[in-house]
């Protein structure tokens, strides 16, 4: 069966050799018109034709693994990855993406080319750095991803095809999606919806983990110390962006004592959220991440993911709704997001403590994102303080909730 832009290569084949022959062949890969069985009209030389047309790559349904002393060349990963095909047999057009995170080394689009039957596959490869030979979260996570995430209904997920770790980088191989960033403010009913049921099923995962995937998942806990200790999750180490702007920006004035007051409240959220009910978390819900496409909602870039708590997701999702949109319409965009996500939280979640969590992880990253000096020269540069010190004082009202 041949769909896609190869149907449509197929269809025109079809229509040239029923001139050439005078057969009436219908094409049975058609939505419409299809009543006569093709093998039945087909010549032999035809069907080794249209064979040569539907060829797809042979890849197994599951991700292949491998260790390598080195990385080896570009054209030797992908012969691997595709083993059914030959290097010579193969064209291979390579562009970079874009792979903000500090411990990508790149991250790259092939899009090959069967030369024979035309057959394309587009695959996205990311390098990911190790520190001390230690393999990556995400490549961890990546290791029994389609296990965890197979149930998943409301979030899609890229298919994986392979998984190469050596001793300085883990890279992985996963397809590209064709499709445009959402909305964010219009898709958060979709979100709360997926976010919501990752939550039940990484929980019963982990529950039902064996001893020694347990240590692996302890060392992938968020509250790990060499994971706080990152500046998207240490805040305080902006005050002095923002004690700058006072002296700059007198409205700003008072901004950096009042603000000071979370860091001692949140050390306590971070107590409670520690005892709450674990989940695998994504934490990076930023517009760049999600796909909306006829298929669903596409979750991708799994670089952030942590052993994190019920609720932390919700937070994240809302601190980059927070980050990107004026006041009214986050205010609006969250109630929304927030009546979907505790009607679907499963009951067995206690939905003041995901709030809770939730609540927590949104200061976490709301406060570093708008104290970091990017920020601050950003909305400098395009006139817009007076909406910075609105985002503030916005933050400042939950101190007290």
């Amino acid at each position: 069966m041949i769909s896609g832009a190869y149907g449509s290569g197929y269809r025109s084949l079809l229509g040239t050799l029923r001139q050439a022959i005078s057969i009436p062949i219908i094409c049975l890969a058609c939505a419409t018109g299809c009543n006569t069985d093709l093998d039945a009209v087909l010549s032999p030389a035809f069907e080794a034709a249209v064979n040569v047309i539907g060829m797809e790559f042979d890849i197994p349904r599951g991700a292949k693994r491998a260790f390598w002393l080195t990385c080896k060349t570009q054209e030797q990963r992908l012969a691997w990855l595709l083993s059914d095909a030959s290097a010579h047999e193969l064209d291979v057009q390579t562009s970079e993406l874009s792979g903000n995170a500090s411990f990508v080394n790149y991250v790259r689009l092939h899009i090959i080319t069967h030369k024979r039957s035309g057959a394309v596959l587009e695959v996205v490869e990311k390098s990911v750095r190790k520190i001390l030979a230690i393999p990556s979260l995400e490549a961890r996570f990546y290791r029994e991803r389609d296990e965890i995430v197979q149930a998943n209904k409301h979030f899609r997920h890229p298919r994986c095809y392979g998984l190469i770790e050596t001793p300085m980088e883990s890279l992985i191989y996963t397809h590209y999606i064709r499709s445009a960033p959402p909305h964010m403010h219009r898709v958060g009913k979709d979100v709360a919806l997926g976010i919501s049921e990752l939550e039940t099923l990484t929980h019963t995962h982990l529950k039902d983990s064996l001893v020694r995937a347990s240590i692996r998942y302890w060392q992938m806990d968020f509250f790990r110390p060499w994971y706080l200790l990152r500046p998207r999750f240490s805040f305080a180490r902006c005050f002095r962006h923002l004690r700058t702007l006072a002296i700059q920006e007198p409205q700003f004035s008072g901004m950096e004592r009042n603000l000071r007051g979370f860091v001692a409240a949140l050390r306590t959220e971070a107590k409670a959220a520690r005892r709450s009910p674990r989940c695998i978390c994504h934490l990076d819900y930023l517009r760049k991440n999600l796909f909306a496409s006829r298929k669903g909602l596409y979750l991708i870039d799994w670089s952030e993911v942590k052993v994190g708590r019920i609720g932390f997701d919700a937070g994240a999702y809302l601190s980059a709704l927070f980050r990107r949109n004026e006041m009214p319409l986050y205010e609006k965009a969250r109630d929304e997001f927030l009546k979907a996500y505790t009607e679907a939280l499963d009951p067995k979640f206690d939905k003041d403590m995901a709030l809770r969590n939730a609540r927590y992880l949104f200061l976490l990253n709301s406060l570093w994102n708008c104290m970091r000096a990017e920020t601050i020269q950003e909305y400098r540069e395009a006139g817009r303080l007076p909406l910075l010190k609105q985002k503030l004082e916005y933050l400042l009202s939950l101190k007290s909730q």
